[in-house]
């Protein structure tokens, strides 16, 4: 505190007469005076204890040459950005000196605040944090703002103000959306839902036999299946008849002997699978070979199937009894399936592994055609829908109207039996 003085007072009051007062003689009396010589005051510069010598500055003054991130005349505050404690003196036990703020890289300015320096122990309150960020550590992003995956910069949420519940977004950029919305933004309707609204989207109402379940997202017209027509695809289209959930083409055609286009649904029928299961025999099933000629086939009673061997890399087929044959109009649309498997792995298919005739016609598709596996070893199920549509594979490909000609008077069934050699 000594340090501090800024003005000094010499006090005489009292005067040395040598016993001369007792005369009381004015005479003698003004022969005494008070005389003060080489007076001096020793000083240094004050500068709180975080400077060690003092410096003169460009205008000849001395001024302490601070220390511990300290500035001004007397070290008397901290420098701008060493704000994250207050400023103390420094003592001969602690040199208290200034701490830079933690703005973790976006902010070169802060200030103290002595609320939060009570509360976490660093004061330093970070401004104009860069990068869309927050916080007295600019450790956060603003509002409607999220990190991105680097970790430095925030970005803007964007969230659609109609189709989102909140214009905050998680931490990935990903709105909260309104019923039937989707989209990292809230922006566009879910599949199966269209109008984009204040309230959400709105279900399609379509039809579940005719549609793909999904609908124009701005109008609600539904998607129909190929052979189905109307707003919510609830009818068949002229030509076509029966609307049934399970054919993908949702309506099959008509077939009349081109005499009509037009039909119905008939009363009345149901569905009837004809099958063969091997169990007692092998149910009429016969062998051929490619030039015609008929072979035996192997029927086992143990695993109850049948079976053909070759000694060479000819093909063989498996020709199916009568009971599959004739009139199988009924079956267009339907599927023809089969447990199969292969006794060898080098099995070499074609494009005649299922081969039907009839109506002097014939068509035939690969093995693994309509999405069935390579055969193997184990007994698979391979399953093929007798429609002439592309997707099917089947080879010619023929009109709707010859393959219902040819299931309508179908002379035959074959299937490939022999891949390998023997």
């Amino acid at each position: 505190d000594w340090v501090t003085a800024t003005d000094i007072r010499v006090t005489l009051n009292r005067l040395n007469t040598f016993g001369d007062e007792v005369f009381n003689d004015p005479k003698v009396l003004k022969s005494y005076y008070y005389a003060i010589s080489d007076f001096a005051v020793g000083g240094r510069c004050k500068c709180n204890g975080h400077a060690s010598e003092c410096v003169k500055n460009n205008r000849g003054l001395l001024v302490c040459d601070c220390k511990h991130n300290t500035e001004g005349f007397d070290c008397n505050v901290c420098k701008p950005f060493y704000n994250d404690r207050p400023w103390r003196r420094a003592t001969a036990d602690n040199a208290n000196e200034c701490l830079p703020c933690n703005c973790n890289g976006k902010s070169s300015e802060c200030y103290f605040d002595a609320e939060l320096y009570r509360a976490t122990g660093h004061g330093g309150y970070c401004r104009n944090c860069a990068d869309n960020t927050d916080g007295p550590n600019c450790e956060r992003c603003l509002d409607y703002y999220y990190r991105e995956q680097s970790g430095g910069r925030c970005l803007p949420c964007s969230c659609n103000s109609i189709g989102s519940e909140s214009p905050q977004c998680n931490n990935r950029g990903v709105c909260a959306c309104k019923p039937g919305v989707t989209g990292e933004k809230c922006d566009r309707c879910q599949p199966g839902f269209h109008s984009l609204t204040e309230a959400g989207c709105r279900p399609c109402t379509c039809s579940p036999s005719g549609s793909t379940q999904e609908c124009d997202v701005n109008t609600g017209q539904c998607r129909c299946k190929d052979n189905v027509e109307g707003f919510s695809c609830d009818r068949c289209k002229p030509g076509y008849f029966n609307l049934d959930p399970n054919n993908p083409q949702g309506c099959t055609a008509c077939f009349c002997f081109q005499h009509s286009s037009v039909c119905d649904s008939a009363e009345g029928y149901s569905v009837h699978t004809i099958s063969s299961t091997f169990e007692r025999g092998d149910e009429e099933w016969s062998g051929q070979q490619q030039d015609g000629s008929t072979v035996s086939v192997q029927w086992s009673p143990s695993r109850q199937e049948v079976s053909l061997m070759s000694e060479n890399y000819e093909r063989l087929y498996l020709v199916a009894p009568e009971k599959f044959l004739g009139n199988q109009i009924l079956s267009y649309g339907q599927n023809l399936s089969m447990d199969f498997r292969v006794e060898r792995r080098d099995t070499r298919l074609s494009t005649e592994d299922l081969i039907l005739e009839g109506a002097n016609m014939k068509v035939a598709v690969p093995l693994i055609a309509q999405g069935n596996a390579y055969p193997n070893e184990n007994m698979q199920t391979y399953v093929f829908r007798l429609q002439e549509q592309p997707g099917y594979s089947w080879r010619p490909f023929i009109s709707d109207s010859d393959f219902q000609k040819l299931l309508h008077n179908l002379t035959a069934i074959k299937i490939r039996g022999t891949y390998s050699e023997r």
